[in-house]
């Protein structure tokens, strides 16, 4: 059943609508056909954001990327780096940007509701969600995808920072709800209180935004236990990675959502130790790596 965009719009005022940086539109956009133009463009589009540019910055010259000298410039840490991860470090900033602008409209939702109920942890939510995302895709040698896939873990949850920013009060009454009724349907729960769900609502904010046609895809298909989409595989393993990144910080998953768990793994093929792995063992790993650190500092 199609979207019913425009009777969805009128219904969430779009001045409360996030704006992404034109910033984050303009390196989307860049095509990487010559790398030696795109790699001149991305260093013009780095250099009109000073945040942007210190971030950068900082992280090629972490103890992750030690070299023996420091790098002093743009330019040179792209060339540390690479053109994709510059990529998605800037998509990570421009992010995080959005929360953290948003973080007072709804810092009063109770803490303990759920995990993700304040804006601290579903940032933490959607960092960790991109980094397991783009752990899987590397396992499965995807290496060419595994950045994109990143992005797309980093923004699967979009829509629900703008249905707590627009109906702060009546998403925490929403958040009660599924606290008291762990196995319901989250999406049906939504639809319930709101009129629509976060899927919704994310394809919305992407549309607007211009954003490509996979991460798109994603974000509103993230739910779906059989993706209509030639972006399936990408899905797949942002949807596992949701549910996963929700193990890791003992959010206990519903019937439906441990089912969907196990029909990812198998759909992925993935064995026993990895599911077992991505269950307990990779968040400690993970704390060890610097990117990871720099992404949870930027709340």
């Amino acid at each position: 059943m199609p979207i019913d965009n425009q009777n969805i719009e009128k219904k969430i005022e779009i001045k409360d609508i996030p704006v992404m940086p034109q910033v984050a539109t303009k390196v989307l956009q860049l095509q990487e056909d010559n790398l030696d133009i795109s790699f001149k463009e991305l260093e013009k589009i780095i250099l009109l954001d000073p945040a942007i540019t210190a971030r950068i910055l900082k992280v090629a010259n972490s103890a992750l990327y030690a070299r023996q000298r420091e790098i002093k410039n743009v330019q040179q840490a792209i060339t540390l780096l690479g053109f994709k991860m510059i990529k998605s470090m800037i998509l990570l900033v421009c992010a995080s940007n959005i929360y953290g602008k948003n973080k007072k409209k709804y810092k009063d939702i109770p803490e303990t509701i759920i995990t993700k109920s304040s804006a601290m942890d579903l940032w933490r939510h959607l960092v960790l969600t991109a980094f397991i995302a783009r752990h899987i895709a590397v396992k499965l040698k995807l290496d060419d995808k595994k950045e994109d896939i990143f992005v797309c873990g980093l923004l699967h949850d979009i829509g629900r920072v703008v249905l707590m920013v627009n109906q702060t009060d009546l998403y925490g009454e929403f958040l009660k709800e599924m606290a008291n009724n762990p196995n319901a349907d989250v999406l049906m729960i939504e639809e319930n209180y709101f009129g629509y769900n976060h899927l919704e609502v994310g394809k919305i904010v992407l549309g607007k935004w211009n954003f490509p046609e996979e991460l798109i895809d994603v974000v509103f298909q993230h739910h779906s236990k059989n993706a209509d989409s030639p972006y399936k595989k990408s899905i797949n393993i942002v949807a596992l990675a949701n549910l996963y990144a929700r193990i890791l910080v003992n959010e206990q998953l519903s019937v439906a959502d441990a089912e969907n768990r196990d029909g990812y793994v198998r759909t992925l093929a993935l064995s026993e130790s990895d599911n077992e792995y991505y269950s307990a063992e990779f968040l400690q790993d993970i704390q060890n790596e610097d990117l990871y650190n720099i992404s949870t500092e930027l709340e």
